[in-house]
């Protein structure tokens, strides 16, 4: 099992690495749910929010920056900022309208009430216990304009497939569990933004066949397996491999994730809208 990089933020429920190889997966997965939900913001909401007019957009959770740089790129007449816990942020290379900034979404944010057009917070299903996620929603409703929009996207757990498929996936979801996360918040970020004040706009869920041949299905393949990767340490533990044996479990799930029946993962997309 390898020598992994993790956080030491002591308040924070995040668990995954965030070590160069951990930002490598983190960029692949980036591409893989742009093409899957057909661009980086939904065209719902670009059809109600005009980004070539010097918009503000905030990226929560941004990690390496990935998400932001992409779409300041597609939309350099508006103003991006990403915020994370950590700073991970590129250093070099960054389009003239993007910034970063550290900070905790549960600690409160450092913006004014009524700053941003459009949010984008995504995948912050290892990141917080069940009992965040309205604190998460509540804060991000209060830095959002009237008329502007929240997008969300989280994926399910891994529970459709081969019975190694599901025994893995069984895994991963008590694991989520016994961290006071919510395995299942994909499904649930509907009633979330409900419960904070949100006009629900949009929600749809797509599937994902990982031993499908085409490109996108490969990308998600490679995703899928390397989170059970970064993880070795916790999983291994959990399910009483230990540092020799637990390379062959990975190999098995890499070769059941391209196997009958189909291993499919889920995503959600849930749009949210500040009507005052």
């Amino acid at each position: 099992m390898s020598n992994r990089r993790f956080h030491h933020v002591t308040n924070s429920a995040y668990w995954f690495p965030n070590d160069d190889e951990e930002m490598d997966r983190l960029i692949g997965q980036h591409f893989a749910l742009k093409t899957l939900f057909g661009g980086n913001i939904s065209p719902y909401v670009l059809n109600n929010i005009d980004l070539t007019q010097n918009a503000i957009v905030l990226d929560v959770g941004c990690g390496p920056g990935t998400w932001i740089m992409d779409t300041a790129t597609e939309f350099p007449q508006s103003q991006f900022i990403g915020v994370d816990m950590c700073d991970i942020f590129p250093n070099n290379i960054r389009p003239a309208n993007v910034s970063f900034q550290v900070g905790n979404v549960l600690e409160r944010l450092p913006f004014q009430d009524n700053t941003f057009d459009f949010i984008n917070a995504r995948l912050f299903i290892v990141a917080l216990k069940k009992e965040e996620w309205p604190i998460l929603m509540k804060e991000l409703y209060r830095i959002l304009k009237p008329g502007g929009y929240l997008q969300c996207i989280e994926c399910g757990m891994l529970d459709r497939g081969s019975e190694f498929i599901k025994m893995a996936g069984r895994a991963f979801t008590e694991i989520i569990s016994a961290r006071g996360q919510e395995p299942y918040v994909a499904f649930k970020l509907d009633s979330l933004m409900k419960n904070a004040m949100f006009n629900l706009t949009y929600f749809e869920n797509k599937d994902v066949y990982l031993g499908r041949p085409d490109p996108l299905s490969k990308e998600f393949l490679w995703d899928g397996y390397n989170i059970f990767k970064a993880v070795d340490s916790v999983l291994a533990q959990h399910m009483g491999f230990n540092l020799e044996t637990f390379p062959n479990f990975l190999d098995t799930l890499y070769k059941e994730m391209q196997g009958k029946p189909e291993a499919t993962w889920s995503f959600s997309i849930c749009i949210g809208r500040k009507t005052q």
